[in-house]
């Protein structure tokens, strides 16, 4: 039933098959890791944790510059308070200097037309 030929025959596909096999897996088996991508693998967990660290740290600078923002508009609101209660007493006080100027310059004014008037009459007489 089984005879030599079978048998020459069976090992024969058995070491064509594993040859094969062998140069299949040999052809389409992948590269070992080269340095780099080793390297990569071993430093991922750590390039996760950055990652998680920056964003925390991006979060935490969002939060403190949109404070300070409304920190600094209040701050300029109350400047402008200020500049405009300043304003408004510098406009006060130069007014009432013009008044002054003015009533001093006009009781300037009258006291020379009063001498005038007195230098006139003494000529006059």
């Amino acid at each position: 039933m089984w005879d030599d030929r079978d048998d020459t025959d069976f090992l024969a596909a058995l070491a064509i098959g594993a040859i094969a096999g062998l140069g299949l897996s040999l052809l389409f088996r992948r590269d070992p890791p080269s340095r780099r991508e080793r390297l990569m693998k071993e430093l991922k967990p750590y390039r996760k944790k950055l990652n998680k660290q920056a964003r925390r740290a991006r979060d935490t600078i969002g939060k403190q510059a949109s404070s300070a923002a409304k920190r600094g508009d209040a701050v300029v609101a109350g400047g402008r308070d200020a500049l405009d209660s300043f304003r408004s007493e510098v406009s006060d006080i130069v007014s009432a200097a013009r008044a002054d100027i003015a009533a001093t310059v006009q009781e300037q004014v009258d006291a020379a037309q009063d001498t005038l008037k007195r230098t006139a009459k003494r000529i006059r007489h």
